[in-house]
């Protein structure tokens, strides 16, 4: 019988054949984890008595939640991480180098094939590239790290098709946005989503990298992008292996199928306290906002600063609010100071703070004061999801996040770039 993507990964991944509803053990290709995660799992393998760990090299703790570290008590937390790696020759990424979503790819961990796993709910980043990712708990995670396999039951595929192609100055979040409405909050949980169709070929590596981070909003187990011309040029401009890759075979069988035409995506703005709970700009157009955030693992890519930076070219207004800006990592805040871009932010009015999780869950400086609204680039607003739970918040494209801190309310891009100054 014919197979869904996912089906054929793991089916590679165990020498076997199969089939959504199997339960298979298989070796995993990397593990990250984190300082939010990473001590509960070594907890875990230190009350497992693991004296070795079977692929160290596999594994990276990343430094990206509490950057600078807080308190002594959050000190302790980070020195058992680095206490721990360093009896095992585990690679740990120090704070300020960048959120482990986007600090565990530069690192090269992330191939077509492959099967990664990590101790975050946005692993599923990961599936951009034609991979297996899946955030898990701290015990699945001490289990992957100690016998470098592990248990999975292989999901049911949700296909995705796009057609047509993405307006200029749509980005992959309202896409990301749209295809939460119409899954909901919990409208694939432990199922895959397989994405293809037409519409693949207007959507950039980095686009395709926030529709699947966005995938654990609808509690996905995973989200696997296609492996298609553009996937191809980015492998073999970054000198990735990408012998593994695969395709679903031509008429498998899906849960169910949704068919998109990208042509119709609009503005969209995620409204408290779902993210699946989106509406059209047009609708919210004028709120006033207090806070403005652009960054993190979701957009806090070199292409989503430069879309923000010609924006900035059309408009020589200050941000009338406050703007804080979080780059994915400090290879990605390099670049910005390198192409003028962070120079630019500071000018109108910009914190940049370190490439790290910050204010996105309120574990770091940034923290909204009482009953602000603020317009956040991140992937979640639940109540008290940046650590004040009187704000509320709100989640669009870093384009809109940049014209409404020109104005101090929501607003369409297009409305500031009416006040050139080119």
């Amino acid at each position: 019988m014919p197979k869904t993507l996912v089906e054929k990964l793991f089916s590679r991944k165990a020498g076997l054949d199969l089939r959504a509803g199997d339960t298979v053990f298989v070796p995993v290709d990397a593990c990250m984890s984190n300082d939010a995660s990473g001590a509960l799992t070594i907890e875990f393998l230190e009350r497992m008595g693991v004296e070795q760990i079977a692929y160290p090299n596999r594994i990276a703790f990343i430094i990206d939640h509490y950057v600078p570290c807080p308190d002594v008590k959050v000190g302790k937390l980070q020195q058992s991480i680095y206490d721990f790696a360093g009896r095992h020759g585990i690679q740990v990424v120090p704070a300020g180098e960048g959120i482990a979503h986007q600090v565990f790819d530069e690192l090269g961990h992330i191939k077509p094939g492959a099967l990664v796993v990590g101790g975050d709910s946005h692993t599923t980043t990961y599936g951009y590239l034609n991979c297996l990712a899946m955030g898990m708990g701290a015990s699945d995670m001490a289990m992957a790290m100690y016998s470098g396999s592990l248990w999975f039951k292989v999901p049911e595929t949700i296909r995705v098709n796009y057609s047509g192609a993405i307006k200029p100055n749509i980005s992959g979040k309202d896409v990301a946005l749209h295809l939460l409405r119409l899954l909901g909050g919990n409208g694939a949980n432990y199922r895959a989503v397989e994405f293809g169709g037409d519409g693949m070929v207007s959507l950039s590596m980095d686009d395709r990298r926030v529709i699947c981070n966005m995938l654990a909003e609808s509690c996905a187990k995973c989200g696997v992008m296609p492996f298609d011309q553009t996937a191809r040029e980015y492998c073999d401009a970054r000198g990735l292996d990408c012998a593994s890759a695969e395709s679903p075979d031509p008429d498998c069988s899906y849960l169910h199928t949704i068919s998109i035409d990208l042509t119709e995506i609009p503005h969209l703005i995620a409204i408290p306290h779902s993210p699946a709970n989106s509406v059209e700009l047009d609708e919210l157009a004028g709120l006033p906002v207090d806070m403005i955030l652009i960054g993190t693992c979701t957009n806090g890519r070199l292409s989503d600063f430069e879309a923000v930076n010609e924006l900035l070219s059309h408009n020589s207004g200050s941000f009338v609010t406050e703007t804080l800006v979080i780059p994915g990592s400090r290879e990605i805040y390099i670049k910005l100071v390198e192409r003028g871009i962070a120079g630019e932010l500071l000018k109108r009015g910009a914190v940049i703070l370190p490439p790290s999780c910050g204010p996105c869950c309120g574990s770091s400086p940034g923290v909204p004061r009482d009953k602000f609204t603020v317009l956040s680039t991140a992937n979640r607003n639940f109540l008290g999801r940046m650590g004040n739970t009187t704000a509320n918040i709100y989640l669009s494209s870093p384009l809109v996040a940049a014209a409404s801190a020109l104005t101090g309310k929501i607003t369409d891009p297009k409305e500031v770039m009416r006040h050139t100054t080119v």
